[in-house]
């Protein structure tokens, strides 16, 4: 099983270093976003939501190319995208969160949180954005 995993981490970054330098850059821009959630994650929900969102994405990339191997990155990565982020995004900006949400944002730490989620919730929408771009073009 382990080498299973490890077949499929390998064949996961061999199809990424493929990709343009853009998408590369906003890979990474992504990964930094996203992961720097575990410093607020055990004080603000909207954190743990979008370090789960991460968390489930990383592993369905690595198991769904370990038992479908003939699936590119591209492909898992949307429709891990697209069936996971969209419920996580109405999660931590549904209308029942909001007092939460500004009582989160109060004070120094509060305004650091909410820099850090405005632009994670900004990335994750626009990654949004380009995998229905993706799936749309693949139905056509």
């Amino acid at each position: 099983m382990l080498d299973l995993i490890r077949e499929a981490m390998a064949a996961n970054q061999a199809d990424a270093a493929t990709y343009s330098q853009g998408v590369r850059i906003w890979m990474a821009v992504m990964s930094i976003a996203f992961l720097s959630s575990v410093i607020f994650a055990p004080w603000k929900a909207g954190a743990r939501w979008i370090l789960a969102a991460t968390l489930v994405n990383i592993l369905g990339l690595i198991l769904i190319k370990a038992f479908f191997p003939a699936f590119s990155r591209t492909m898992i990565g949307t429709s891990v995208h697209l069936i996971f982020w969209t419920p996580v995004l109405w999660m931590i900006w549904r209308p029942s969160a909001a007092t939460r949400r500004i009582s989160d944002f109060e004070g120094r730490s509060g305004l650091i949180y909410h820099v850090w989620f405005l632009a994670a919730s900004a990335i994750m929408a626009t990654s949004l954005v380009l995998d229905a771009r993706t799936a749309i073009g693949w139905a056509l």
